[in-house]
């Protein structure tokens, strides 16, 4: 069950505390139920149209070719809550020629809207904001979509949920289980030896995700180097 702390960060009297454990088998539950409702199994990599899809299950609008430049440099994806009703979603139209990219930032929002509607629809978020930005949205950047530093919460809890959706848990260890065990592998390796690259190299394939995306999602997980995964994402 989630736990309420203190928010120091985001404008809020509390926040939830999840922690990694929940948010893995949260959103790999989700997935996973989505598409054996859709096509009888689940099968990745999760296919853009059906992220698309799932998103627009759960909110009032999903716009994908957004001019989000008034928001500020390196903004691609925002969350606009309301009071009452689903939240909107909105993508910068620019992404759009980078696949990856996309994938990372529809999934990133939708851990916005799973994780923290609720705490705008109570409407106690007090927060001094850019003149054009509003306080019942969520603006998100580039630089943390994937690797954010867990004092920003809700970024960390977003990017975290988006390396879920895209490369969930059970998943990652049956495709890189085989190569650990041909190579005798028990425990983590460096992402730039040989075997390292060779398991990134079988995520990104199979996940369609970038190497960075991988990369971290692996770390994470406890198959490469987890001290820097630490100090990025758990520090």
């Amino acid at each position: 069950m989630v736990r309420m702390v203190r928010d120091t960060f985001h404008g809020f009297r509390e926040r939830p505390h999840y922690d990694p454990v929940e948010l893995e088998n949260m959103f790999e539950k989700i997935v996973a139920d989505y598409l054996k409702k859709k096509y009888g199994k689940a099968e990745f990599p999760f296919k853009t149209d059906d992220i698309t899809t799932l998103i627009e299950r759960d909110v009032s609008d999903l716009d994908q070719y957004a001019d989000l430049s008034k928001y500020g440099p390196k903004v691609e994806g925002v969350t606009e809550f309301f009071r009452a009703g689903k939240p909107k979603v909105l993508i910068a139209e620019t992404i759009h020629r980078y696949e990856n990219r996309l994938r990372t930032t529809l999934t990133h929002e939708y851990g916005h809207v799973k994780l923290h509607s609720y705490l705008f629809a109570m409407g106690q978020r007090t927060l001094n904001i850019d003149a054009n930005q509003s306080p019942k949205a969520i603006y998100c950047k580039r630089d943390t979509m994937i690797a954010a530093h867990r004092v920003d919460w809700m970024e960390w809890q977003a990017g975290f949920v988006s390396g879920v959706c895209l490369m969930p848990k059970s998943y990652v260890h049956s495709t890189v289980g085989p190569i650990r065990d041909r190579r005798g592998i028990y425990g983590v390796v460096d992402p730039h030896s040989e075997a390292g690259r060779q398991i990134i190299d079988a995520v990104v394939d199979r996940f369609q995700v970038s190497r960075d995306a991988a990369t971290v999602r692996l770390k994470i997980l406890g198959f490469l180097g987890a001290e820097t995964a630490i100090r990025s994402l758990f520090a």
